[in-house]
């Protein structure tokens, strides 16, 4: 639904916009530049929905932190400074909402409608309902109906979290290729991906917004709850594929590409599995047991 325009705003933007800040001078430069801003007022052109609208607005709260806070210099670690973005970028467009009085129920009911719209195009055999369904009511239900109902519902709600998670991975990419595009960039390259860690006192945060999950709260704190809970979880399965990673290095090539394959058939089950990792490098450091190949640094 949003894909086409999370990396114009996520990414490009803020790489386009930090290029420019580095007072670009060769063809390659210019080249990105010039691609960066006709992809982008291209898109703008697009008439958007609310749910584009808002991403849009986050994207460039985002962008504007990102900047800043790359060309502050006082925060080292990219992902502490894409979080403090993400941070400031979910405090703005809060504050975009209640400017323009939207409810976030009314963005909730945009994104619910339509993806049930796509749901029903890409289905019209199951005849399914005008609008998601998500108890039987005494009527002859589907599960495939009923499923469909419960994940549309569910992404609407956690849309603020796929926002921020769009953000987190726009953000990365940005500073890599950035130091990739740019001939004299700012700040430190970005480290490798398999040495991707953080603070091991999140998983407080892990454990605490998981028991709140279990606890019956006021709809809008169950809302909070989940999103961020979504988002903690997201940072774990980028820790765990941090550690797949590292684990790699030393596997010939061939058998990664089959590992690969062989995790097509259970594609939706690797983030969960990569969580977990995640959860137990807390404690057992996995990537000091797997020591790299010579030549490879930690």
């Amino acid at each position: 639904m949003v894909a086409p325009t999370v990396a114009p705003f996520f990414f490009l933007a803020p790489t386009v916009l930090l290029v420019l800040l580095s007072r670009p001078t060769t063809l390659r430069e210019w080249i990105w530049i010039a691609l960066g801003v006709t992809i982008i007022g291209a898109i703008l052109q697009v008439p958007a929905t609310l749910p584009e609208q808002t991403l849009r607005a986050a994207g460039v709260f985002f962008t504007g932190a990102y900047v800043v806070t790359a060309l502050g210099n006082r925060l080292q670690s990219l992902l502490t400074r894409t979080l403090v973005s993400i941070g400031v970028a979910a405090v703005a467009t809060i504050g975009w909402f209640l400017k323009l009085g939207i409810a976030f129920q009314q963005l909730k009911t945009e994104i619910v409608t339509t993806t049930w719209t796509g749901w029903r195009t890409l289905f019209p055999n199951f005849n399914l309902p005008e609008s998601p369904v998500l108890e039987d009511g005494g009527n002859q239900v589907t599960d495939l109906v009923r499923e469909l109902s419960r994940a549309t519902v569910t992404m609407g709600e956690l849309y603020p979290a796929m926002l921020a998670i769009y953000a987190l991975l726009g953000g990365w990419l940005a500073w890599t290729w950035y130091h990739r595009i740019a001939a004299r960039p700012l700040g430190t390259p970005p480290a490798p991906f398999r040495s991707l860690r953080f603070s091991d006192h999140l998983i407080w945060a892990l454990i605490l917004l998981g028991a709140l999950v279990l606890v019956t709260l006021p709809p809008t704190g169950t809302i909070v709850v989940r999103n961020l809970l979504l988002v903690v979880v997201a940072l774990y399965a980028a820790r765990g594929g941090a550690v797949l990673r590292t684990a790699m290095i030393p596997a010939p090539r061939f058998l990664v590409v089959i590992l690969c394959l062989a995790a097509v058939p259970v594609l939706a089950l690797v983030p969960l599995g990569c969580a977990v990792l995640g959860v137990a490098d807390t404690w057992l450091d996995l990537r000091r047991r797997v020591p790299p190949p010579l030549g490879v640094s930690q």
